[in-house]
Order: C-alpha cells, then structure tokens, then sequence
C-alpha cells in the first residue's frame, strides 16, 4: 500500500502545498510524482507536505524544490506553496489557467528579489487565490529584511487566513492533523522519471559534443 496513516519518522516535513482538490485526488498526483509527503485536509485545502528527500536521482534529489517547482493538474488548482530553501523564503502561485508557476523569492537583508527567468507573483494575486486576508499587512511583511525565512512564511500564511501558519515553524504536529496519510511515489513513475532525466542529459551531451 502506498497511503497509510503517517508514520512519525523524526522528520520534519519541508514546506507546505496548499491545494484545492480532494484527499484522494492530491494523494493519486503525489504517487505520480517522485517526492513522498504527507497529505491531510485543511480548513477547506488540501496539504500536503514533503517528507524529506525525493525518491529521484540528482539534481532532483531535493524534495522540497521539486515539489515547489511541479506543475499541479487544473483541476487541483489553485494552489499556493510556502518553501525554505537555501536560506530564502520562497512562495508559488498556481493557479488554474495556463499561466504556470509564479514566484515570489525572499532573502534576508534583501528583501523581495526578482531571480532572471522566474515570473513573479504579486500582493494582489496572493490574496486573491487565498480568498481573504489583509494586503496592507501582506505588504508590510513582505517588507521586513530581519527575519528568518520560516518566520516570514509562518506570517504571510496567518495574514492571508489559510490553515497551517504554526507548522511553516514547527511541522512536529503534522503527524497529529486529522486525516493525514503518508503517500509514497509510485516505483514505476520514479523509474520514468529517471530515464526522462537520464535520456535528456544524454541528449545534451551529444548536442555539446
């Protein structure tokens, strides 16, 4: 079996996915992934949240970035996503048109920053796929520059009134949300998704030489 009740491995899970569609319907995309994570109902969402390490190869060994950077079916959306990675605070957007990932990237010291290549996601556009919450105060943490990442998130979360603030700084009560399973990628989908990978780098490679 591939969903069970989650088991408490000592891990806390890295990030948190905010989605629209059913347990069960979150749970059948997460086992045509690569990334195992925990998915429970929410105030109305659906969570889910990585646990730990993808089961790919590098450079997609990183859970949290892969399953940050996964496109999510229309019919999941919308979909707001709160991730620590390398020290920044990042959020994703999706929603359910055609327009893909937006981003919003967060450093400390710094600020909002604009990596090149990754459209960006606005205030407005924030507030408006959580269904409520106060853009002025949005706005205003958006603002600070000293404070650390899981902080932030942890605020941006409680302003725009979406379940889990508490856990973007401490996931130990993950294991206690009410309907939590544990979802595991499905082998044969980690298998295509190396030889994917594996096709691409080699194709690359003949393209370089």
């Amino acid at each position: 079996m591939s969903t069970s009740p989650r088991p408490d491995t000592g891990d806390d899970p890295a990030g948190l996915l905010l989605l629209r569609g059913s347990v069960p319907e979150v749970s059948a995309w997460i086992r045509k992934g690569v990334v195992p994570a925990t998915v429970a109902p929410m105030d109305g969402w659906t969570a889910v949240f990585p646990e730990g390490a993808s089961f790919a190869d590098p450079p997609y060994a990183d859970g949290t970035m892969v399953t940050a950077s996964r496109p999510i079916p229309r019919k999941l959306g919308p979909a707001l996503g709160f991730w620590v990675v390398d020290g920044r605070a990042i959020i994703t957007l999706q929603t359910r048109g055609r327009g893909g990932i937006r981003w919003v990237v967060w450093e400390p010291e710094r600020g909002i920053v604009a990596p090149p290549g990754l459209p960006q996601a606005g205030p407005v556009s924030l507030q408006r796929v959580a269904g409520g919450g106060s853009r002025s105060e949005l706005v205003e943490i958006l603002h600070e520059l000293y404070v650390q990442p899981d902080r932030l998130l942890a605020a941006v979360v409680a302003v725009l009134e979406l379940p889990g603030a508490r856990l973007m700084v401490d996931a130990s009560g993950v294991a206690d949300l009410p309907g939590a399973v544990s979802v595991l990628p499905a082998p044969k989908e980690v298998g295509y998704f190396n030889d994917a990978v594996r096709d691409a780098v080699r194709l690359r490679q003949e393209l370089e030489a």
